[in-house]
């Protein structure tokens, strides 16, 4: 959840697009998951967004 909402304050903050992604990935990486591709980044930010974000 905290990740979550750490994108949600970037979208919101409007950083731009690259940054955003960049974060999520940062974020989101780590464990059992050492490292996403951009689009999987695009697609974390893409689903925060929808139902996350409000």
């Amino acid at each position: 959840m905290d990740r979550a909402r750490y994108v949600c304050s970037d979208i919101k903050g409007e950083k731009d697009s690259a940054t955003v992604q960049r974060h999520a990935a940062a974020r989101f990486e780590g464990g059992t998951v050492p490292s996403l591709t951009d689009d999987q980044a695009a697609n974390i930010v893409t689903a925060v967004k929808s139902s996350f974000c409000h």
